[in-house]
């Protein structure tokens, strides 16, 4: 275990805010930060990612990759609407969108990101994973990030899905993938919302609190301030998790290949939802441009 000083102010000053499986989350009490401290040291955390991890034996038992992938390339979910909006946010007539998947799993969101256009690869650090995406003929590198060659401006996109709270350092790996996007170029992020009323109601029981590998929970207003130390110009960051996505999805309220519903009793459905989803959504939606 290691102890560790707040990512985002560097302090030292945290209040203990839960106990759950021996380790401690804290809030730092100068700007918010919600962290677990003390914590497994970096190596101990890679060694989490193991093949069990990606079948729902390791921290997170709910995971099922390899099936989910299987079950989801034939077909149009949630990945396919993220994808639809990167483009609408992206605003440009990039014949050919260059895209970096950043703890990519088992590389469905690069095998549709590949089909809907771009050219897109991915990063992850589990040799395992990383073998599974590479034997789909995706480009993979299976390395740590921070091993990732720093040259300036080579994606148009960079996405990290549910990996932000995994990281060891989120700060320094903001600045490098603010850095690696070209300029006017877009992060995508999601990640679980601190600030959600079921944290509030379950307390250490809030089922995203895994501290063995969720080392940090980011709020609306904490995601928001370490873009703005990473030096990402503009920040939209939404309360909108993956539950009443799907839902719209589901009863064809929502369209694949759409950011916005064209017919008005679509619309009007939409925004009611999505202004539902941001009082009770446990998850965030990000985007972010250099």
């Amino acid at each position: 275990m290691e102890k560790v000083n707040c990512n985002y102010c560097g302090g030292d000053n945290y209040s203990v805010q839960y106990i759950k499986d021996s380790f401690q989350m804290v809030k730092c009490r100068l700007c918010g930060l919600v962290y677990v401290n003390p914590r497994l040291t970096t190596d101990e955390i890679r060694e989490l990612y193991d093949k069990s991890y990606f079948h729902g034996g390791g921290f997170d038992k709910s995971l099922e990759y390899e099936h989910e992938f299987e079950r989801s390339i034939s077909k149009k979910d949630l990945i396919d609407w993220d994808i639809s909006v990167i483009r609408e946010k992206l605003g440009k007539s990039t014949e050919k969108p260059s895209l970096l998947d950043i703890g990519c799993g088992m590389g469905l969101f690069v095998y549709k990101a590949n089909k809907a256009g771009f050219n897109a690869s991915g990063l992850e650090l589990s040799e395992y994973a990383a073998n599974f995406a590479a034997s789909k003929g995706l480009k993979i590198y299976n390395l740590p990030f921070e091993d990732l060659p720093d040259d300036e401006a080579q994606y148009d996109v960079i996405v990290m899905r549910e990996v932000i709270e995994h990281l060891p350092d989120p700060l320094t790996t903001l600045k490098k993938v603010r850095n690696l996007l070209k300029p006017g170029g877009l992060l995508f992020l999601t990640t679980g919302n601190y600030d959600c009323p079921e944290r509030r109601l379950r307390g250490s029981e809030w089922f995203y609190f895994m501290p063995a590998g969720h080392i940090y929970i980011f709020s609306n207003r904490t995601i928001k301030k370490i873009l703005v130390k990473a030096g990402f110009s503009e920040q939209i960051v939404t309360n909108q998790g993956d539950l009443l996505h799907d839902f719209m999805l589901r009863y064809g309220i929502l369209d694949t290949s759409e950011f916005y519903p064209r017919t008005f009793l679509k619309k009007v459905i939409f925004i009611k939802i999505r202004l539902l989803n941001h009082f009770i959504s446990s998850g965030l939606r990000v985007y972010a441009k250099k």
